[in-house]
C-alpha cells in the first residue's frame, strides 16, 4: 500500500531515526564524541565522557582518527557513516568500527585491545590484530577484556556483519599518550588501509 505524500512526510517526522538511517560499505563512529551534550536528547542513561590524561581527553582525539579514516576512504570511493557517539539512527553497513582509547586506573595497567560482538568473525579480528599489532611498540591487553567491549552499545545501532570496537592504545599512560598524540591523523590513515584490505574496490 503507498501512502499519501503527506502520510510520508508525517512518518518521516515522528520516526526521524528510521527516516535518517543509511546504508554505506562502513560505518565508523568515534567513541565518546558530542558528550556531554548528546546524551539527554538520545536518552542515554550512562553518559561515559572516556578516558583522559595529560591535559587530553578521548572525545577530542576520536573525531581526528574518524575524521582522516573517513576522508582517505571517501577519496577512495567507499560509502562511509561517520557517526558520533550518540544518534537516533540505525544504520547498514558492511564493515562497523567504533574508534577509542583506554584509561585506567592505575596508569599504564592497559594497552591496545578489542571489542566485538560473537556475529563479528574471527578471521575479522585476527587481521586487524595483524595488521595493528606490528605497528603498536606497547602491550595488547586482549579481546573482550571488559563488559563494555564485548556489549559495546553501538554494536546494536548498525546491522554489519562484522562489528569491532578498537582501543587504540591507553590515553591515560604517559608513555602510550606520548606515541599516540602526533599520530591521531596517522592512525586514522591506518583505520582506513585496514578496511580497504577487507574491502578491495
Amino acid at each position: 500500500m503507498r501512502l499519501p505524500a503527506f502520510s510520508v512526510l508525517l512518518v518521516a517526522l515522528v520516526l526521524p531515526g528510521t527516516a535518517r538511517a543509511q546504508t554505506g560499505d562502513v560505518l565508523i563512529q568515534a567513541g565518546h564524541q558530542g558528550r556531554p551534550a548528546s546524551c539527554a536528547p538520545n536518552h542515554v542513561v550512562h553518559c561515559y565522557l572516556g578516558a583522559a590524561g595529560g591535559g587530553f581527553r578521548e572525545r577530542d582525539w576520536t573525531p581526528v582518527v574518524a575524521d582522516e579514516a573517513t576522508r582517505r576512504l571517501r577519496a577512495d570511493g567507499y560509502r562511509v557513516l561517520r557517526r558520533p557517539a550518540d544518534y537516533p539512527e540505525h544504520d547498514t553497513a558492511r564493515i562497523a568500527l567504533f574508534l577509542h582509547f583506554d584509561g585506567s586506573a592505575p596508569a599504564c595497567a592497559s594497552g591496545a585491545s578489542v571489542g566485538f560482538p560473537p556475529t563479528t568473525s574471527r578471521a575479522f579480528v585476527a587481521a586487524w590484530e595483524r595488521f595493528y599489532r606490528p605497528l603498536f611498540p606497547f602491550r595488547f591487553v586482549g579481546e573482550n577484556f571488559t563488559g563494555h567491549e564485548s556489549g559495546y552499545y553501538g554494536f546494536r545501532k548498525v546491522d554489519a556483519p562484522q562489528k569491532l570496537l578498537i582501543e587504540f592504545g591507553e590515553l591515560s599512560c604517559p608513555a602510550q599518550r606520548a606515541w599516540m598524540y602526533p599520530r591521531l591523523r596517522w592512525l586514522g590513515d591506518q583505520v582506513a588501509a585496514f578496511v580497504e584490505s577487507e574491502l578491495p574496490r
